[in-house]
């Protein structure tokens, strides 16, 4: 009896762990603590309504699923992060972009979704300027700030250009080429599928 209630604790801590890795592996493109908050959000939840869900009483097996689940994460998100990032600098978030285009000067435009990105490159020391437009509607409008970003305060991105669309599955990524501190660099910009932009990089 002893042994059939530990090789079914053991089946529940496995399957802790797999389920718990399935849900919090798409969070891994999203941010680097994402995945880990997800993960112990959903288990809290889970545990607080075992009871409910008919779910069999191994609090330490799940317990045990919980952290293993944790421990892989780390080099999955490790491994994600550097197959994203590389040795390119970033990512820079930018911000939101509220003064309006009107009388700024568009630069490259490249026909995405249902709509258009275009970018407007500004006067030296102001960043440039992506927006998404479909039709006469602006629906988001990005500063690609980069001193935004912690260790970036004194660093500048003057220039984007050269832009080219590559599909993804949660995501569609931008290749440009951009002029900052370090010269003329090549960049990704991270588009969310549904439209909503994410995040950028620049090489060294």
């Amino acid at each position: 009896m002893l042994t059939v209630v530990h090789r079914r604790g053991v089946f529940a801590g496995i399957v802790t762990a797999v389920l718990g890795l399935l849900v919090a592996l798409p969070f891994t493109i999203g941010h680097p603590v994402a995945p880990f908050t997800i993960l112990l959000v959903a288990f809290g939840g889970v545990m607080v309504l075992r009871r409910f869900l008919g779910l069999p009483k191994y609090a330490t097996a799940y317990w045990a699923g919980c952290l293993a689940a944790l421990v892989m994460l780390l080099p999955i998100s490790a491994l994600v992060k550097f197959a994203e990032q590389g040795f390119n600098q970033g990512p820079f978030y930018g911000q939101v972009y509220t003064d309006g285009v009107t009388g700024l000067e568009a630069g490259d435009r490249l026909e995405y979704r249902d709509g258009d990105l275009v970018v407007y490159n500004r006067q030296a020391q102001r960043a440039p300027v992506l927006t998404y437009r479909v039709g006469q509607d602006l629906r988001w409008a990005v500063e690609m700030d980069v001193s935004q970003a912690p260790a970036y305060e004194n660093y500048h991105l003057s220039k984007i250009e050269d832009l080219s669309l590559f599909y993804g599955i949660l995501r569609d990524r931008i290749d440009f080429t951009g002029e900052w501190d370090f010269g003329t660099e090549r960049g990704r910009i991270f588009l969310w599928k549904w439209g909503q932009f994410q995040k950028f990089y620049l090489g060294w």
